[in-house]
């Protein structure tokens, strides 16, 4: 794939854009800190490994004059996630640092396989989901203390989890080990067990997928295929090979529309990936209008006393 454009990045010292900025900042920081990422990843398999029975408690509620049943929310599933930023400036190292993820359209979930059993959360911690799965901890045959945590994308209409991410497998917490050690460990560990792909087997109720992760300046076309045969594609994530898995937004992850990669890198995915919405003009105004429909929606939630439901993948 060829970038002439990158040729004037010649490295960090050039750097003038506050996201790379940001983004050096945090790197630096990760490599004094990671010690306290160690322990980080220690207690959170502590933590997801306790007792904590209080997802497994429902309640009723009233909606439109139609008794639901939802489950209670837990704190410890809550706000997991490591979050992208919109992909604004192009970084320097680019080509050196950065490995890309298609996603297809679907809901933000974490897995987590504990004691005999797999239960799926929603980024607030509510519970959505529970089912036997073949992750290290998630079945009835497994070992009763593994305990297994994914990030994913949970795609309905297939019945499919698609794997983004690892934060602990079979005990082993992998936070403090960066994006290119963590693709590696996930890879490897689907290679082991093939029949993760298999939904509606014994112990494997859903399909759980990870996809191929490509090096920006590899081709696309073969991952943004593989992920659309699942589901439409959402867009693309860019992972910093160095950064670790952190809760909240991080510009060490971004995020971009398969149309707005021309604008930022160059390159142009085939059609039909590349269709723009009517009235886009660029990726600044597509922003702004972005930032003014979540205000409106937070305003409309406000005065109504309803949460606004972003689990779909717009900034993921």
């Amino acid at each position: 794939m060829s970038m002439p454009w990158f040729k004037d990045k010649t490295g960090p010292d050039h750097i003038d854009n506050p996201q790379e900025l940001r983004r050096q900042r945090i790197l630096e920081i990760q490599k004094r800190n990671r010690d306290l990422k160690y322990n980080a990843g220690r207690d959170i398999i502590e933590i997801f490994k306790s007792d904590d029975e209080e997802e497994e408690e429902e309640m009723e509620f009233d909606c439109s004059n139609k008794s639901k049943k939802r489950y209670e929310r837990s704190k410890h599933y809550a706000n997991q996630f490591m979050l992208s930023e919109w992909l604004t400036e192009l970084p320097w190292d680019i080509l050196d640092k950065w490995i890309i993820v298609a996603c297809p359209q679907g809901k933000r979930t974490l897995v987590v396989a504990r004691k005999n059993t797999t239960k799926a959360f929603n980024r607030r911690g509510n519970r959505v989901g529970k089912f036997q799965s073949l992750l290290p901890g998630g079945n009835s045959d497994e070992h009763h203390s593994h305990c297994t945590i994914l990030d994913c994308i949970w795609v309905e209409k297939e019945k499919t989890y698609v794997v983004l991410d690892v934060l602990a497998w079979s005990n082993q917490s992998l936070l403090n080990c960066d994006s290119e050690f963590r693709f590696f460990w996930l890879k490897s560990k689907f290679e082991e067990i093939a029949d993760l792909k298999k939904g509606g087997v014994r112990n494997n109720t859903y399909s759980i997928l990870f996809l191929p992760h490509v090096y920006v300046g590899s081709s696309l076309e073969s991952v943004v295929a593989d992920v659309s045969a699942i589901a439409p594609l959402d867009g693309l994530l860019f992972y910093h090979r160095h950064a670790l898995y952190t809760q909240g937004r991080t510009p060490l992850v971004t995020w971009l529309k398969g149309f707005m990669l021309p604008e930022i890198l160059g390159i142009t995915l085939p059609s039909p990936y590349d269709e723009k919405p009517d009235d886009y003009i660029d990726i600044k105004h597509y922003l702004l209008n972005f930032k003014e429909k979540k205000q409106k929606e937070k305003a409309i939630a406000s005065t109504s006393n309803m949460e606004i439901v972003d689990e779909d993948i717009e900034s993921i």
